[in-house]
């Protein structure tokens, strides 16, 4: 290849990198730099990047991430949420965890659930990733959005967890 050949391909993939339409359109946080809900208030723990509950408690705790837009103009074309998470048994229902991907509609308040990750559809007893599809077009001028991530566990014996979602 030519020295001319070489700095086009070499400008042409720089421009394909730095495209907004090319780089990777995806936002991710873990689960305790979240905000839980004042119905979590003493219910809840922190264990590194897990939310978890408490010892000892029981019932539901409840956490929430704000969803920003990462370009700096368009919309991102996510239509994946993922979560990494624990249900000691899968798909039995004394532990659960969800992950919820909602909508506020900023002129009313009204609120909307795009897409629910539910660790009972899931036989896996240890951390998992685990991922569902969704079909939505973002509009951040007139919705804003956040991911909820609840644990639920109706004993103690066992220990519920979520430490990230993503949404790609």
């Amino acid at each position: 290849m030519t020295k001319n050949k070489c700095v086009a391909f070499a400008t042409l993939l720089g421009a394909l990198v730095l495209s907004p339409a090319v780089r990777a359109q995806s936002w991710s946080t873990i689960g305790t730099s979240c905000s839980p809900g004042v119905d979590s208030i003493g219910l809840y723990n922190y264990s590194n990047a897990t939310f978890e509950f408490a010892s000892g408690e029981t019932g539901t705790i409840r956490t929430r991430c704000q969803v920003n837009n990462p370009l700096d103009t368009g919309v991102p074309k996510w239509s994946t949420l993922t979560a990494g998470f624990v249900d000691p048994d899968g798909t039995h229902g004394e532990y659960e965890v969800q992950a919820q991907l909602v909508r506020v509609n900023r002129s009313t308040g009204t609120t909307g659930i795009i897409k629910t990750l539910d660790s009972d559809s899931y036989p896996a007893t240890g951390p998992v990733s685990r991922s569902v599809s969704f079909t939505h077009t973002f509009d951040f001028t007139n919705y804003a959005y956040y991911v909820t991530l609840t644990v639920s566990r109706d004993s103690t014996s066992l220990s519920p967890g979520v430490w990230y979602a993503s949404l790609k």
